[in-house]
């Protein structure tokens, strides 16, 4: 049994190493928008973490099975289409709400995960997930600015395609070798999103180095090393304990763009940095749910990268 805590606290804290790249490459991935357009930077960055990966572990994709082609691509779909509808939301939206909406992924994940498992929510989970989304209100909305119109919904979508990434990662990743579902993954949302963007966006005229040092960057530690970390670590941990921990995502992008963007921390967004770390700290301490199916998962591992 201490063999399966070390492992859930080293899922978590990758998962939290995960939180703090993404939140961190926040304000790097916004300045190189202005010079590119989202789909063609998505499009570029995931080939590039593919290309990457690929270099990488050659063994491991070299033998991709049909079966892992298969999920990878019911997980790209899903991570596609929470990337998809949070840009397009966002052109309707204001960022705040784009924010807020995007991390009620965090109460999406078990309802639907109780909902696939035909399991009733404990009250500790409940009480954690709305700390969690109190906390990311606080954070994202300031009094009498929300209201919800057309890109609130898109971006309602990009919470549940995020939601449903992660619910189908815990269903999927188990059975293969991560490096090769995770290839398969980011390949198909690279891809699709490449074709977009060609289609419906101005080619750049030059890549300045705002633009070349974010997608290097994103490639490298927010696409390929974090979603890597994820498809290799979520089965030791369940998809909540996940989602709650991912909602630091934005403290730590907020603490970002107070270091290096000139934001302002008011004493609203540090109120529900707060909540949001309380959050955490009570889903990784706090009884460790769904043990039998960690376990079982556990039982038949992937076969260990090259």
């Amino acid at each position: 049994m201490l063999y399966k805590i070390n492992k859930r606290s080293q899922a978590e804290i990758s998962m939290l190493i995960v939180a703090f790249i993404w939140g961190t490459t926040f304000v790097m991935t916004k300045n190189a928008l202005a010079d590119i357009g989202p789909f063609l930077f998505l499009g570029i960055r995931f080939i590039t973490a593919f290309i990457l990966l690929a270099i990488l572990s050659y063994k491991n994709i070299k033998q991709i099975a049909r079966s892992t082609v298969w999920s990878g691509i019911l997980i790209g779909f899903f991570l596609f289409i929470g990337y998809t509808f949070q840009t397009v939301g966002l052109q309707y939206t204001s960022s705040s709400n784009a924010g807020f909406i995007t991390g009620l992924s965090v109460v999406l994940v078990p309802i639907i995960y109780s909902i696939v498992n035909r399991r009733l929510l404990g009250g500790s989970v409940i009480f954690t997930v709305l700390l969690a989304a109190a906390g990311l209100y606080l954070m994202s909305v300031q009094p009498g600015t929300f209201h919800l119109g057309r890109g609130d919904l898109l971006v309602l979508v990009c919470a549940l395609g995020f939601a449903m990434h992660i619910i189908s990662v815990d269903r999927y990743s188990h059975r293969h070798n991560p490096a090769a579902i995770t290839a398969i993954q980011i390949l198909f949302v690279g891809v699709v999103c490449l074709i977009i963007g060609l289609i419906f966006e101005p080619l750049p005229h030059s890549f300045p180095a705002s633009v070349t040092g974010a997608i290097l960057v994103t490639a490298v530690f927010a696409t390929t090393m974090a979603f890597l970390l994820q498809n290799a670590m979520q089965k030791y941990s369940t998809p909540t304990r996940f989602a709650v921990i991912l909602t630091m995502e934005p403290v730590f992008a907020g603490m970002a763009g107070y270091l290096w963007g000139g934001d302002i921390l008011t004493v609203r967004i540090m109120a529900g940095m707060a909540l949001i770390l309380a959050a955490m700290l009570l889903s990784i301490l706090g009884k460790k749910e769904d043990v039998s199916n960690i376990e079982t998962k556990d039982q038949n591992p992937a076969p260990v990268l090259d």
